[in-house]
């Protein structure tokens, strides 16, 4: 862990646990009635937090977290009704039974959601229209479940309060009590939360969030991970729907209403996106001056004020009220990115790479071939690949040239399953990968970099080397000691816990060849990897080109043909989506034909 990371993450369990030891001792004097309505404040803060989850560190927001919230309150009070009678303690019913529904409804919508590959906005909508759906079936919904009855409009009544004792004849709890227990729940929740989203699993939502793509290139299958966090969050939205059932006693469809739905992001958004912490303290801070306003304190124009407050600080807190605070606080401390400024350029140890990608084969095999068997992809009336079969072995690099438009790109696409053919198939080594998701070809022993630098940005150079290293020996210190020997290959140690984000456009591009040797892979598509590298910087590239080809199969793609000589391989035209020539760069040069695609002459064009 990073240094900021590491003050980040201490920040995030200190505070906390100081105000929550604050809301436990202001429980016990505070009038009752504000400690009544106060408990609402931190149960909304703990729905907050589950769209914090899934929102602020998942990268979706949604709108359907007052369903799971709605959901867990009435499958929990259904529960409690029927049993809290006969044993006493509705919590040791309602609680878990609540977070396990909402939990499970989650996850069956997240599968739905996530594994249709929807983009973020279709994603939202589903999610809302989730929520309004049941808005709508819970208004007329009339169900006898034993004891517990569900009236549709009417709603469910006679929901047991917060009874810790045992026995028919046990007591709920008082305000104060009441307030001091949501507080321990939601602190329990809270730090739950917080290990589990500084840990690993954490660490890949962030990826995810930062670049779908790239994290589902280094082998991680994203969709499932994204189904888990949503999961978690309808657990955390569960379980505070269990403690609002428990608190007012009462439930109706109004909490699947659009007003909650909308509420839950004013939350998050005032408090703090993504700090987990802030959604409590945006509800308190909403609750409470809803509250003051409400007692008559501006004569009956609660609603304008609360509207301009909330304005406001959406539009001058940015990041809200935490994040501000957290901006504040890292403006004091030392920048680990300053080791950026005046870096030289990338020189790579040879004798570290050989020893790297001799482990490596020791651990992960031999290299694997790759062919392409008349691979045909369309894109309407545009044919990018058009039935090409090529076959790259292990012992020698291979490039790929050829005009703009040529294919090169897409057929490498379409081997990588970027692209899904039409026609014609895929092998690594004797395994048939034409429909095998990304994830799946790169634990098959493929490793992609692609024309752009793909690195998350927000994560240091160290944590984008361990999350790629992670994913292919799954033990966090075997990943960290990978991680150091790249970085030492690469020459970045002095840049370990620089945000990638600062680097230059040729060292990220070092750090994302780096995060493809981390897999060990047996096959190796570079995609315009010298793009935005200095001459000194394409020299070093060249070396690496050809040690990686004694140990694993390479293909590059490269407008570049000085750097193609000097790797010393197999040259392969394409043209019009088509193999067009084949043979050493020396020879093609001499080629009419090729002359003629690359000076747009017109025999070939």
């Amino acid at each position: 862990m990073s240094y900021s990371n590491a003050i980040h993450h201490r920040a995030g369990t200190i505070f906390p646990f100081i105000a929550a030891i604050l809301a436990l001792g202001l429980a016990r004097i505070i009038d009752p009635y504000l400690a009544y309505v106060a408990t609402s404040w931190v149960i909304f803060g703990l729905l907050g937090l589950s769209l914090d989850v899934v929102w602020g560190r998942g990268g979706f927001l949604s709108l359907a977290q007052t369903a799971f919230y709605g959901l867990g309150g009435y499958f929990g009070s259904v529960v409690a009704i029927n049993l809290s009678a006969v044993t006493g303690h509705s919590l040791l019913w309602s609680l878990p039974a609540g977070a396990l529904f909402g939990a499970l409804v989650a996850g069956a919508l997240g599968w739905i959601i996530f594994y249709a590959r929807m983009g973020a906005l279709q994603s939202t909508i589903l999610s809302y229209t989730f929520t309004l759906l049941l808005w709508s079936v819970s208004q007329s919904f009339k169900l006898d479940a034993g004891s517990a009855v569900i009236g549709g409009d009417n709603g469910m009544s006679n929901i047991p309060g917060y009874i810790p004792g045992f026995g028919a004849g046990a007591e709920a709890l008082e305000p104060a009590g009441a307030l001091m227990f949501v507080v321990l729940v939601a602190a329990l929740a809270y730090f739950a939360t917080q290990r589990l989203m500084t840990g690993t699993f954490g660490k890949i939502i962030d990826s995810i969030r930062l670049d779908i793509e790239k994290t589902e290139l280094l082998g991680y299958d994203v969709r499932r991970y994204q189904v888990l966090n949503f999961a978690w969050s309808g657990l955390l939205a569960g379980l505070a729907g269990a403690l609002f059932g428990g608190w007012s006693n009462y439930l109706n469809p109004s909490i699947f209403s659009v007003q909650e739905a909308l509420l839950v992001p004013i939350y998050v958004l005032v408090g703090g996106l993504g700090t987990l912490a802030g959604p409590f303290v945006g509800a308190t801070l909403i609750g409470g001056l809803s509250f003051w306003l409400g007692g008559g304190a501006v004569g009956g124009q609660t609603t304008l004020i609360l509207g301009v407050v909330l304005i406001g600080l959406v539009l001058f807190l940015k990041k809200g009220v935490l994040g501000g605070l957290g901006d504040l606080w890292r403006s004091r401390l030392p920048d680990p990115n300053e080791a950026a400024r005046g870096a030289g350029a990338v020189s790579i140890d040879p004798d570290e790479l050989a020893d790297i990608l001799s482990e490596a084969e020791a651990q992960a095999g031999p290299a694997k071939s790759l062919r392409a068997e008349t691979l045909f992809k369309r894109f309407g009336g545009v044919i990018p690949v058009n039935e090409v079969s090529l076959a790259f072995i292990p012992g020698q690099p291979f490039s790929l040239i050829g005009p703009n438009g040529a294919g090169k790109s897409s057929f490498l696409k379409t081997c990588v399953g970027v692209y899904r053919p039409e026609g014609g198939r895929v092998l690594i080594g004797d395994r048939d990968v034409t429909r095998a998701p990304i994830f799946q070809r790169v634990r098959a022993g493929m490793g992609v970099k692609n024309q752009k630098p793909q690195v998350f940005g927000e994560l240091s150079v160290r944590e984008n080397l361990w999350v790629a290293a992670y994913s292919r020996v799954r033990h966090r210190q075997r990943a960290n000691g990978i991680a150091a020997r790249v970085l030492s290959m690469l020459g970045l140690e002095a840049q370990a816990e620089v945000r990638a984000s600062v680097l230059s456009h040729g060292q990220q591009q070092w750090l994302d060849i780096g995060m493809v040797l981390c897999l060990a892979p047996r096959v190796v598509l570079l995609d315009e990897p010298a793009a935005g590298m200095t001459k000194e910087e394409t020299r070093e590239l060249s070396t690496l080109v050809r040690i990686l080809a004694r140990f694993t199969t390479v293909i590059v793609v490269e407008h570049d043909m000085e750097f193609v000589r000097t790797l010393e391989g197999q040259v392969t035209v394409l043209h019009q989506g088509r193999l067009f020539a084949q043979g050493d760069i020396d020879t093609l040069r001499e080629d009419e034909r090729v002359l003629d695609i690359y000076l747009g002459r017109r025999e070939h064009v």
